[in-house]
């Protein structure tokens, strides 16, 4: 898989994220901003377009760069129609132009809308293990666990012996007490 367009259902995931969402409580644009800060975090050294739609209200739809990011895109819709028809609309286009593109929402209708026109959806959960980097470090950790395992089974039963012995091959074992 090349580099692809990612859309971000933006208000679906803060409300799915217990964090983003106690900062939404607080302050709506700091919630929008911490999210915008994760997104650019993950996809910082990627060849991936990133771009994040909420809801909005004005009269027409608004695109603004990420400052930092020239990857990044933050689009508003227009008063009445909802982001979801957007991430949609969207994920269509960059499909029908032969580009791959990946849609994060727990909203069914979003991603099986968006599969019907040949993007990859995920669940908002799928993007926040990618965002703490937890799920990859653990296979990471696993991946290289196996073969350390694999490596040691190759290993004969004496040279394991050997290893297993404590202290430094090159000396006499110490004594351990007076009864020796």
């Amino acid at each position: 898989m090349g580099p692809h367009t990612v859309f971000v259902d933006g208000y679906n995931y803060i409300r799915n994220t217990p964090a983003l969402a106690e900062v939404e409580r607080l302050n709506m644009e700091a919630g929008r901003a911490a999210l915008i800060q994760r997104l650019v975090s993950r996809y910082r050294h990627t060849p991936h377009q990133v771009v994040v739609v909420f809801d909005g209200d004005g009269a027409s739809e608004t695109s603004h760069p990420v400052a930092g990011f020239e990857r990044g895109r933050v689009i508003f819709s227009r008063r009445g129609e909802k982001a979801d028809h957007v991430i949609v609309r969207l994920a269509a286009e960059v499909c029908g132009s032969g580009r791959e593109a990946v849609v994060y929402s727990n909203d069914r209708e979003v991603r099986l809308e968006s599969e019907r026109h040949g993007a990859v959806t995920a669940r908002v959960d799928d993007l926040q293990d990618g965002a703490t980097g937890a799920a990859g470090l653990l296979r990471k950790r696993f991946t290289h666990q196996r073969a350390v395992r694999r490596e040691w089974e190759d290993v004969d039963a004496e040279t394991r012996a050997a290893a297993r012995k404590k202290g430094n091959a090159h000396h006499a074992p110490r004594r351990r007490g007076r009864g020796q």
